[in-house]
């Protein structure tokens, strides 16, 4: 058994040999035909991640495959919620917001210093995408308690059967407080992934710091409405949220279910790099 092997099974002690070497393989593999494929090299600069939050990362990285292994866990159950700011000028400002192009176009896009904008926020599962909600002003504890119980009563209208969804939310400073943990809690019991909730409530999961890159919303999701958004060029406030909502309505359950399988793929690439950035990987 090679070197390489051995060091995964010790990092990975909880699932067995054939399921590491399958997800080892299939992170090599999609290295190496990214390898073999000609592209534009772009140097890419990322917030440094300390030390202990590379601990997070890559513990979170193996615990969701380990539930996928043992339990028989469906992340396609998992709402991920996340929010970003949408100017009417045509940027988004989210840490993956990128135009990749074959040639230097060199050109110069003048904006202004203070751009009118909302705030889109979106709960999106394998099934659907919930909202989008639009706030104008600072994101509250109580506007955030009326998504969730909207959340909620939509899931107990559509749906008879022994509630099994999952809630994801990062580390958004006004929503971890205890108050809204409570709030999580009387929703989704234990099925909360949350930075910081298993330190209040004792149950659910942390949510690792410093992960942009591993929810759907960001890896997929706001660079997937570009084009419909601003293909139409809104010209006021009201009409960019109105093709925001069109633009999600337009995302299909199939597109959907191929973003979560994804989520997978990038958790076997963060096992793969031991739990530092990697989005030199492109996907």
């Amino acid at each position: 058994m090679s070197p390489k092997f051995l060091e995964l099974f010790s990092k990975t002690p909880g699932r067995s040999p054939k399921n590491c070497i399958r997800d080892w393989f299939e992170a090599f593999k999609y290295a190496k035909n990214i390898e073999k494929q000609p592209t534009v090299v772009s140097i890419r600069s990322h917030q440094g991640i300390p030390i202990k939050a590379v601990r997070q990362r890559f513990d979170f990285a193996n615990e969701i495959p380990t539930m996928i292994d043992n339990e028989g866990f469906d992340v396609g159950f998992i709402w991920f919620r996340d929010e970003a700011h949408i100017h009417l000028n045509g940027f988004v400002n989210k840490q993956n917001w990128r135009f990749w192009g074959s040639e230097n176009p060199h050109l110069c896009e003048e904006k202004p210093l203070h751009s009118p904008n909302v705030t889109a926020w979106v709960e999106e599962c394998s099934r659907g995408i919930f909202g989008p909600f639009f706030m104008r002003e600072t994101i509250s504890s109580a506007r955030y308690s009326t998504i969730l119980e909207q959340l909620d009563s939509t899931q107990l209208a559509l749906e008879d059967r022994t509630r099994i969804e999952w809630f994801m939310q990062d580390g958004v400073r006004p929503l971890r407080t205890e108050k809204m943990f409570r709030v999580l809690d009387e929703y989704f019991g234990n099925r909360v992934i949350a930075l910081d909730h298993p330190k209040f409530s004792g149950t659910g999961m942390d949510w690792p710091p410093y992960s942009p890159d591993l929810t759907p919303c960001d890896s997929f999701l706001w660079s997937a409405l570009k084009d419909t958004v601003y293909g139409n060029h809104p010209s006021t406030l009201d009409d960019l949220e109105s093709t925001i909502c069109v633009a999600c309505n337009s995302i299909s359950v199939k597109t959907l279910k191929d973003v979560m399988s994804n989520f997978i793929l990038r958790l076997r690439h963060l096992i793969f790099s031991n739990g530092e950035h990697f989005e030199n990987i492109l996907f």
